[in-house]
């Protein structure tokens, strides 16, 4: 899979699902992200404490509107929000508390979209 593979963000971000902490957070704060990865084949899909769904079921606490590879380097802690966010690569939409809060999920996101984007290609 390549960084252009939205594919790879929803198996990374359904593997974060399995992190009872992380599920639970999501639940008891009632916090779902809508990402719209933008690149060669835009795609929509919004994460909550249900699973990773396939465009927008529902309203979600966040939008984002991201290109793949800015999504790429912000989950790898290559690129952080907050520059992504000034140099337009990054679009977040929705209350400022809510955006603040997304240091509490980014962290089991990105060491699981890490664990599956740096694993060897199996041959």
């Amino acid at each position: 899979m390549t960084v252009q593979d939205a594919q790879l963000f929803i198996d990374a971000f359904r593997a974060a699902l399995a992190d009872a902490e992380f599920a639970a957070l999501l639940k008891e704060r009632d916090f779902s992200l809508q990402f719209v990865v933008t690149g060669a084949a835009d795609t929509a899909f919004l994460l909550d404490s249900d699973g990773v769904h396939d465009g927008a079921p529902h309203p979600a606490s966040l939008r984002l509107e991201v290109q793949a590879e800015a999504l790429h380097l912000v989950l790898l802690g290559q690129l952080g929000v907050t520059r992504a966010i000034v140099a337009r690569r990054l679009v977040v939409k929705g209350p400022v508390a809510r955006v603040r809060s997304l240091a509490d999920y980014l962290p089991v996101l990105g060491r699981e979209y890490a664990r599956l984007a740096l694993a060897p290609a199996a041959s």
